[in-house]
Parts: structure tokens; sequence; C-alpha cells
């Protein structure tokens, strides 16, 4: 996100590129994924994409569900040669799942797609609700995104104080070497974002719950978007959730963040509305809770895919969920 630095430190601007920027220059583009049906409840989203320079590919991820009793039944991912135009290459259902990670799966939330430094393998991180009801965060890993995966365990587990019933849902990117996750962390009584790090993605650390400007986080705080590498440390670009609307977290905030890891602080650099510009997303609340951006170093532009609520009903069992595409052009 360091890019075109002849035109931007022209305009003094230092360091990653500003948020503000990304946010005012972006056009909506197109739906790249329509949900499973058009049924109250069905959605597409909750992924996460990754650009393979070598071999001109864009690979994304998503999690498609339907109402209950059926949920997140499946973790997907597709190519695509433009990162507009994408076609499935491996499903895998929560059974198969649940088979492969010797536990039960209930359902499948937020996903992460991650090529690791070290052994060239990909990690792929998936969120799933598994008995007694709550909720972690399991890895897999294979030599290609088309798969065969194998299960590699829980990489972040339900605690016993702040992460009690959820610990899932994670922006995981890397940064100078090192594995950053900011994730949900539910007791039962608050959701807040809270920090694990680790050094191979596979054995982790959690630092706990993170201040906000330095006060506590409001009673629901949830945080869906990319992390990146700022001059002045890590900075966390995407969205920010406050509102549950029946069972549904959703958004309408833009926010970027800077990353005091050390002192366990969100330091807010950004903040403001979406405002929706297709007919797929809601006017008041067009987003739900998830968001991704990749620099397609083809056009020179910035991509950004996001879960957007239809705009006839909101709701965890009411809405439905398209994964659509905006573009920032550089």
């Amino acid at each position: 996100m360091l890019l075109n630095l002849k035109k931007f430190v022209g305009y003094n601007w230092h360091g990653l590129l500003p948020p503000q920027y990304i946010l005012s220059k972006r056009r909506f583009s197109k739906v790249v994924l329509d949900p499973p049906d058009l049924n109250p409840g069905s959605w597409r989203g909750a992924g996460k994409a990754l650009v393979d320079l070598e071999n001109e590919i864009f690979w994304l991820t998503t999690r498609p569900r339907k109402a209950h009793p059926v949920r997140g039944y499946a973790v997907e991912i597709y190519k695509s040669k433009d990162g507009e135009n994408f076609s499935l290459v491996t499903s895998l259902d929560k059974e198969t799942v649940g088979s492969m990670a010797g536990i039960t799966v209930q359902s499948i939330e937020g996903q992460q797609l991650l090529k690791d430094p070290s052994t060239g393998k990909y990690n792929l991180y998936l969120a799933v609700d598994t008995p007694p009801p709550g909720w972690d965060t399991l890895l897999l890993k294979a030599e290609d995104p088309k798969g065969p995966w194998e299960n590699r365990g829980i990489a972040l587990k339900r605690g016993t104080e702040y992460d009690s019933r959820e610990a899932r849902d994670a922006t995981i990117d890397i940064i100078d070497g090192r594995y950053f996750a900011l994730y949900k962390a539910n007791d039962g009584n608050r959701v807040r974002m809270a920090l694990a790090t680790s050094g191979d993605g596979i054995n982790w650390e959690k630092h706990g719950t993170l201040k906000l400007n330095g006060s506590e986080q409001p009673p629901y705080l949830l945080l869906c978007g990319k992390m990146f590498a700022g001059s002045l440390g890590p900075v966390f670009i995407g969205l920010e959730n406050r509102v549950v609307v029946k069972g549904a977290a959703v958004t309408d905030t833009f926010v970027a963040y800077t990353l005091d890891h050390r002192n366990l602080n969100l330091e807010g650099i950004f903040a403001a509305r979406w405002e929706p510009m297709s007919p797929y997303e809601r006017k008041d609340y067009p987003i739900h809770s998830y968001m991704d951006m990749v620099y397609d170093p083809f056009k020179d532009r910035i991509l950004i895919y996001l879960e957007a609520i239809d705009p006839k009903d909101v709701g965890l069992n009411q809405e439905v969920d398209r994964v659509l595409l905006y573009e920032v052009p550089l």
C-alpha cells in the first residue's frame, strides 16, 4: 500500500496510502458472487482475498450460508485472472471440515487465507461453531489453495475470561514476518476486539483485549478488514461494527486505526460513513461485518471485497447478502 510514491509524495503524503483517499476514490464495480439463493438468511461473504503475482491469480474465499438450521455450511475457494470474475475451485462442507479436525462443526463464518513465508504453504483460518456452544478458529494448511487441505488444529481457542464464548472472525495479516490477529472476543456479555500474535501462524500468543483511544471499548465492537505496515506501526483499515440488528452485526462505518500492540491500544486515524454506491446495499446499514482489500499490481488499483446487505430486509435470518467489488484506481 506504499504505492505510486512519486505521485503521492508529491502531494506531501507519506507512509501508508491515506484511508481517506481509499474511501473518497472508491467506485462500485460489480457483484462478484451471488448468495446461494434469494431466500431470507441466504448469504455469501466473510472471506479473504490474496494475489499470486507469479502466477497472476487472484484467490478469494467465502462462506455460503442459509437460514437456521443450515447456517454457514461450507468454505469455498475461488480463483480469478482479473480479480473480478471468479470460478469455484474448492468447496469443503462443514461435515468434511469437522471430520478432518475431529470435531463437530455446526457452522462456519469468517475466513482468512495467507501464504506462510517460512514454508510457502497456504494457511486457511476458519471460524467454527463447536459444542459446547461457542466459536474457535481452526487452521487448515495446503500446498495450493485448490487443496488438498490438512488439519492443523485450533489456532485460537476460547479461553476462560474475555473470550470464553468466542475467539473468532479474526483479521490476520503478516507484518515484518510476524502474524497479527485482531479477533472477536466474546465473554457472553460483551463483544470486544482482542489481539493475538504468532511467529509461525500455528502457535499463537493471546495478549488480551485492546483499549480504544486509551479507553475501554464500547459494549459491542467488531472490526473486519485488513492490516498494513504503516510508518507508525501496524494499521487496520476496514469496517467497524457497533450495531446488532435482529442478530446480525451490521455497519455503515469505514475506519482506520493504528495498532499499538505493545500497549494494547487502537488509536483512531479516520472514520467516516460508507455511502452505498450500488443498488445491492441498504441505505442505513449497507454491509454485514466483512470486508477485505488487496492491491492489484496488474492494473494499479485497490480492490475492495465486501459482504453487502440487500435492501429488502436486515437480520440474521431475514437478510440476503452478496459479495460486491469496489475498486480504487491509483
